[in-house]
């Protein structure tokens, strides 16, 4: 477990953080996050859904996020992360017990396809699966499930599909991908055009296929 620390000005705020799903931008030397699992007591967590929710107009807002001792643990040197808000975002809380509340709090990219991307999570690891469903639901390009493979590699290796960092600090999001698709219609339709004219991919045609059996 980590802690997620805001301070700006006259607000300072503290909570758990058990995962961090951020990009990092290596031309601006930043970390932006997409998502975020935190777990506090309620007025804590509200808290940072409000400085999440007003975050986006600062420039100079960071998130710190640092090592959480246990109980007993003599505190030490440890290296902080600092996250920097990335556009608008949604919140969700749920109440754990009598203490404690779980906040998630998630780029509206990860929600839906938005004019910059679409931020796709594999939570159980199936990537292929996954960016099937992304591009099936948010795209018009005519697609097969049988071309992600193809499509998995063309978008990565040209910069389109780009791995977000995560990180999990409780163990329990191990298997968890994450990536943003930054293809549009134009990228995926050039890709599936080529794919059928030098044989990387093809049509099936079920009803041959269907006949021959």
């Amino acid at each position: 477990m980590k802690f997620m620390e805001f301070n700006h000005k006259d607000i300072y705020v503290r909570v758990h953080c058990s995962l961090l799903v951020t990009k990092y931008d290596s031309d601006q030397k930043n970390h932006y996050l997409i998502y975020t699992n935190v777990i506090d007591i309620d007025s804590r967590v509200q808290a940072v859904f409000a400085q999440f929710h007003h975050a986006k107009k600062a420039e100079d807002v960071n998130f710190r996020i640092y090592h959480a001792p246990r109980i007993g643990e003599k505190p030490g040197e440890h290296s902080a992360l600092y996250v920097k808000p990335y556009g608008k975002y949604k919140h969700l809380s749920q109440r754990e017990d009598e203490t404690l509340v779980t906040g998630i709090v998630a780029s509206e990219r990860v929600l839906s396809r938005q004019d910059q991307g679409y931020c796709i999570f594999a939570w159980d690891g199936n990537i292929h699966e996954k960016l099937f469903w992304a591009i099936d639901a948010y795209y018009e390009t005519p697609l097969l499930e049988e071309w992600i493979p193809y499509l998995y590699q063309r978008l990565f290796q040209d910069g389109y599909l780009i791995p977000l960092d995560v990180r999990d600090y409780t163990g329990d999001y191990s298997k968890l991908a994450a990536f943003e698709l930054l293809a549009g219609e134009d990228i995926l339709d050039e890709y599936v055009s080529y794919g059928l004219r030098t044989g990387a991919i093809r049509l099936v045609d079920d009803t041959k296929e269907g006949a021959a059996s």
